[in-house]
C-alpha cells in the first residue's frame, strides 16, 4: 500500500526573532543593563520600588520578536503604629504593630482595650487601595458584658 504525501513547495519555518529594548514598568526598574536588542530566550527582571508590590510574575522574556506580559507595581499599603494609636486601634488577628499588605487585600482592625467603636466610624474591615487604609476609629469607653456572662452570674447567686 502507497500512501501520497502531498508536495510541500515551500516550509515556513517560524524564526526567533529578538526583541528590542523592554517595556516600561512604572514604579519599578529591571536588572542588568539596557541593551537596544534582546536574543530570544532572554529574560529581564523587574523590581518594585519600595513600598510597591509586584502583581503577576517579576519576570518576563523574550519570544519570537515579542516581550512577554510585563508585571504591574501597585502601591502597597502600611499599617502606620502612629495612626492605629491616634485611632485607639490594634490589628484584630496579629500582635503585630506593622503589616504589609498588597493592593486589594483587607485588614481588619479592633478597639483598644478600654475603648468602644465610634458610630461615625468607617468600618473595621479594611481594604488596601492604591497604598491608602482607611482607618476606623474608637472611642473611650468599655464593652458591655456579653449576656451569657450576666445570666451565669445571676444563676450562681441563687
Amino acid at each position: 500500500m502507497c500512501i501520497a504525501l502531498p508536495k510541500v513547495s515551500s516550509l515556513h519555518i517560524f524564526s526567533e526573532r529578538p526583541c528590542g529594548s523592554i517595556p516600561a514598568v512604572a514604579n519599578a526598574a529591571f536588572e542588568g543593563r539596557s541593551k537596544e536588542k534582546y536574543e530570544p530566550g532572554e529574560t529581564v527582571r523587574y523590581q518594585c520600588h519600595e513600598g510597591f508590590q509586584v502583581t503577576g510574575p517579576p519576570e518576563i522574556f523574550c519570544r519570537r520578536g515579542n516581550w512577554s506580559t510585563p508585571p504591574i507595581c501597585e502601591a502597597a499599603c502600611t499599617t502606620s503604629e502612629e495612626d492605629m494609636d491616634r485611632n485607639n486601634i490594634e490589628l484584630k488577628w496579629s500582635g503585630e504593630r506593622k503589616l504589609y499588605l498588597k493592593s486589594g487585600d483587607f485588614v481588619e482592625f479592633d478597639c483598644k482595650i478600654g475603648y468602644v467603636q465610634d458610630p461615625a466610624s468607617s468600618p473595621f474591615r479594611v481594604q488596601c487601595m492604591d497604598g491608602t487604609l482607611e482607618y476606623p476609629r474608637c472611642k473611650p469607653g468599655s464593652k458591655s458584658p456579653p449576656l451569657c456572662h450576666c445570666l451565669a452570674a445571676a444563676l450562681v447567686h441563687f
